[in-house]
């Protein structure tokens, strides 16, 4: 059965039930465990309507700024199948979580991130804000920064204005590092990238 055709309470108890492991989890092994397990309910069908949501979010950008974003639009993808080309053969990252405080306040309040907003529709396909659409870019994004230590943006990633995620050595260097902190939720606070100083 695709995730998206779930009832509202099976979606909640799903995500409930694979918080409540995450916030367990110590280890790097452990973690990713519990979200290959949860990505590999995502069918195919569903990442066709989650893939054509970022497309659509990208063409809705204005012209030049849509034309230098398109070629990162589908970054989460891209994570998604780099994660289970590794878990699918049993390939993980071995080791303590780096930050335990830092992993539990990012998947506290998940839950109700993810039916914040909500709205029930009478159209047989998800909404774009589904509450499990909003749960895939979070497993996806917990295990590229916490458990691979990489960045919730791409290197090179333009933002509006002309700005770029940039790395100078083993720094990646963010324009909008620092200007999430008054939404909990934002994977700025998460993210491994420094603040650009030159923003």
């Amino acid at each position: 059965m695709d995730i998206f055709s779930r009832s509202a309470s099976s979606s909640r108890e799903f995500i409930e039930e694979t918080v409540t492991a995450l916030l367990s989890a110590e280890s790097n092994q452990a973690a990713a465990e519990i979200i290959g397990r949860a990505l590999s309910a995502y069918t195919v069908f569903d990442l066709q309507y989650i893939g054509g949501y970022l497309k659509c979010e990208a063409e809705r950008l204005p012209d030049p700024y849509r034309r230098l974003y398109r070629p990162y639009c589908m970054d989460l993808f891209d994570q998604y199948h780099a994660f289970m080309q590794d878990f699918r053969p049993g390939i993980v990252c071995h080791g303590p979580l780096p930050d335990l405080d830092l992993w539990k306040k990012y998947w506290t309040g998940v839950p109700e991130y993810c039916f914040q907003d909500a709205v029930s529709s009478q159209s047989p396909r998800p909404v774009q804000n589904h509450p499990l659409s909003k749960f895939f870019y979070r497993l996806v994004f917990a295990y590229v920064m916490f458990v691979k230590g990489g960045c919730g943006h791409p290197v090179g990633m333009p933002f509006p204005g002309g700005f770029r995620i940039r790395q100078a050595g083993d720094i990646v260097y963010c324009p909008i590092r620092d200007r999430e902190k008054d939404l909990p939720q934002a994977l700025c606070n998460y993210c491994p990238a420094k603040q650009d100083p030159d923003f």
